[in-house]
Parts: structure tokens; sequence; C-alpha cells
């Protein structure tokens, strides 16, 4: 009896005590997601998942490139600028291009191997450059995603490889907008084969749309199992900037296809309207206790914004004065606004504004005014 209970008790002892290999962990496909966005107006036209979470990846690396061309754009960097690649630096894993410790590269080849070859050697380099450390360089991505409005982005490197490091498509159409205005970074997101160092280490983009589609800007393609294949792609035609941002498509070429697909779309269906300043009249607007008891009234600053170029024939244009406007009163304080619709749906408006300055009443003000009265008898 001993000997049949003491297995037993063996088996019970060792489900409390030791330790057994967990079951493997299910793996989940990424959410799909797809953006289309007009870029030169972060105007957003169609969206599928656009605010779904995903890990940010390869696309970390944009914001890298738009905080290091502003920096060249202020003076404090320039293409030519040497820099010296650290012990972090060379530590990085992944799609890299070889550099070594105290190894000298210039910015111009650091841009090259990060919009071509996604380095996460030369991303830190130049993250270093800028922030010092790469935790303060990270600390200016988040605070210039905050700035854009990317409120679904997050960084906790520079590079995308920590899973902490999330965005969202829609995010990722802002931050490509943004640097598709840049025009001096084109040529370099339209790169389909260069090198770098000295010809040691080559590059090629696996972004296939900058070799077929007509006015490709770039901007990134890239894969992994945690966000699945992706690409950020802008192309611009007439004026018109369309940007495609699609996440986690299961089929390696399905993204290229779909993105010609998005933007031929969008350049088919949409246009740029630029409003004039010809088509409103502005009146003159009521002002209580003011030294002025009306003041005359401007529009406020004009953008092109984005329609349909069915709806461009049939634009309708209405002005609203908001009501109980009292001094004191700024130049340029808004008191009104014009509005642009088609359809009765409003599609843009435009503040109308004070064209000078108006003091409160005071007692000062009241006998000036009185004497002016009786002088003019």
């Amino acid at each position: 009896m001993i000997k049949r209970i003491f297995p037993a008790i063996f088996a019970i002892f060792s489900l409390v005590f030791f330790d057994f290999p967990a079951a493997a962990e299910e793996k989940f496909p990424p959410p799909y997601s797809y953006v289309l966005m007009e870029g030169t107006t972060s105007t957003l036209l169609y969206a599928e998942n656009g605010e779904a979470s995903v890990p940010a990846f390869h696309s970390a690396k944009l914001m890298t490139l738009l905080l290091a061309a502003e920096a060249i754009e202020r003076g404090e960097l320039s293409f030519d600028t040497v820099l010296k690649t650290s012990a972090y630096a060379n530590s990085m894993q992944g799609a890299q291009i070889w550099l070594m410790p105290n190894e000298e590269i210039t910015v111009d080849e650091l841009i090259k191997a990060i919009t071509v070859g996604n380095a996460n050697d030369a991303c830190v380099v130049l993250a270093e450059a800028l922030g010092k450390t790469e935790e303060g360089f990270v600390a200016m991505m988040n605070k210039k995603a905050d700035d854009l409005g990317m409120v679904g982005t997050f960084y906790a490197d520079c590079t995308g490889l920590s899973p902490n490091t999330v965005t969202t498509a829609c995010d990722a159409a802002i931050l490509a907008s943004k640097l598709s205005g840049l025009d001096f970074l084109r040529e370099y997101f339209t790169t389909w084969v260069t090198s770098v160092r000295g010809g040691k280490t080559e590059l090629a983009s696996t972004n296939r749309l900058i070799l077929t589609y007509d006015g490709i800007i770039g901007l990134k393609a890239y894969y992994s199992e945690s966000a699945g294949n992706c690409l950020i792609a802008a192309a611009e035609r007439d004026g018109l900037v369309m940007v495609c941002v699609i996440f986690g498509e299961e089929d390696e070429f399905a993204r290229f296809t779909t993105a010609k697909e998005k933007l031929n779309a969008g350049f088919t269906a949409y246009t740029l309207y630029t409003p004039k300043r010809t088509d409103v009249i502005t009146e003159p607007v009521a002002v209580g206790g003011g030294e002025l008891t009306e003041v005359e009234t401007e529009l406020g600053s004009l953008c092109p914004f984005v329609i349909r170029k069915s709806a461009k024939e049939g634009i309708e244009i209405s002005v609203e004065y908001f009501e109980n406007i009292t001094a004191p009163l700024k130049k340029g304080e808004s008191v009104g606004r014009a509005v642009w619709s088609s359809g009765g749906e409003e599609i843009y408006s435009c503040p109308i504004v004070a064209k000078r300055r108006v003091e409160k009443m005071n007692i000062f003000i009241a006998i000036k005014r009185v004497l002016r009265g009786i002088l003019k008898m």
C-alpha cells in the first residue's frame, strides 16, 4: 500500500514545488489598419482602424529623420557634419550598417542609412548628436509627437526596436505628411540602391513603389513579426500630396498593390481648392463698451483645402458674426468666421478678425469724445 501511495504524493509535491515549462504563448496577427490622407493639409480622407495601437518598429525612424531635418534647417547640423559612433550605437542589433566604435560618418550617410536601409546604429548616432543621449532624444521625439497631434504615439526609443514604442496609422500619416513637405529629403526617400562607409556597406530599399509609381515621394516599407508587412507611402501630383499608410498586411506584395489603388483613388477623387479674399466681403461689427462703437473687419489667414472634384463648382460661402462683442478688442482678434460649404456640409472656415485695436471705454476717452463733439458744433 505504501508503495502505491508514495508516487501519488510525489506527483502532488512536484506540482506544488517544481516549475514546469509554461505553455507556448499564442501569437496573434497584428491588427490591419489603413489610412489615406492629403499631405499638404493633413486632411484625413479614408481610414480603417486608423486609431488602432500598433508597434511602431521602423516607422519610429521617421520621427528621428524629422528632428534631424529640422536641425539642418536651423543650421545646427549640415549634411557634411561629421559625427562619431559611440559604443552604444555600435551595440545595436537588427538592421545596421556595422558602424564601429569611434568611427566617423557624415550626416548625409547617416540619413541614407536610415531612409534606405532602416539602420538602427545610424539612427542612434543621430539621436545622440541631437539629444546628447538616446533618452534625451526620445524626450524630443515625444514632444514633437505631441506638437503634431500624434495622440496615439509613444516613443520609448529612437529606433522602434522597443515593444513599448507604439503608434497608429493616423499618426504615421501625420508624420509622413510633415516629412513630405521637406523637399531636400525626397532624394533620400526615393533612392533604390546606394552605399555608405566608402562602399563597405551596400543599401537597398524595400519600398517597391519608388520604382513604379508616378510622383512618388517615398517613404518607408518594412516587416516585423509584431507589426506585419507595413508601408508608409506618399506621392505628389498637381500640388496634391497623397499619403497612404498600411499596417499589419499579411501579404508582402499586397501592401504595394493596395497602396497604388488607394493613392490612385485619392488623386482621382480629390483636388486642392484655394480660397480667394475677393470671394468674401466683410462688414463692420458693433463693439460694446469701447472707445469705438464699431470696428472694420477682414479675413484672417486663408489656406488651401481639400474637396472632391465633383463639389468644386457647387461651393457656397457664408459669413457669421459673433454676438455681444465687447471691448477691449485686439487687432486680429476673431469676431466671426467665413464658411465654405458644399451640399449643406461645411468643408472649411476662416476667421473674420478686427482690423484695429479697440480700447475699453474709460473716463478719459469719454471726456475726449465729448470735447470732440463740442468742437464740431
